[in-house]
């Protein structure tokens, strides 16, 4: 008779307990390449610029990119291009500056983008004259 009544109240007691368990949605989270990103970046080879620079950019759907970065000069910049992604997860983008004092500048930016919301390993390059380069942390997505 005791095992009549442990055994269905054992059963009733494990389902509530595993019922009532947070389920970590984090951890099983993907993201598009689609999306706002945000990070820092830095110049390689201009000694006039040094310091780690906020940096970020909207990523469409539809191949186009928009940026937004702070200079070292103390303003912000924006950019506009188009983006590509490799098989192998490589994101490329060119971009050209918008309302800029000067000439239009040219970037190429390269990372290595990860469903898990992070690229990394990013860089970039001044494409018009090849002398300004530099790096990105990590830039994360933001939902």
């Amino acid at each position: 008779m005791k095992i009549k009544f442990f055994l269905p109240t054992l059963f009733a007691i494990l389902l509530f307990a595993s019922s009532c368990q947070k389920q970590d949605s984090s951890a099983s989270a993907t993201y598009q390449v689609a999306g706002l990103w945000i990070g820092t970046y830095t110049v390689n080879n201009d000694k006039t610029a040094p310091g780690v620079y906020f940096y970020s950019y909207a990523v469409y759907p539809d191949g186009s990119i928009l940026t937004k970065g702070l200079g070292a000069d103390g303003n912000y910049h924006y950019s506009s291009g188009n983006w590509q992604l490799s098989s192998t997860n490589v994101f490329t983008a060119t971009i050209t500056t918008l309302i800029f004092n000067g000439p239009p500048v040219t970037q190429t930016l390269t990372a290595i983008y990860s469903d898990k919301g992070k690229m990394t390993d990013g860089v970039w390059k001044d494409t018009n004259n090849g002398v300004q380069t530099g790096n990105f942390s990590t830039m994360q997505r933001v939902n």
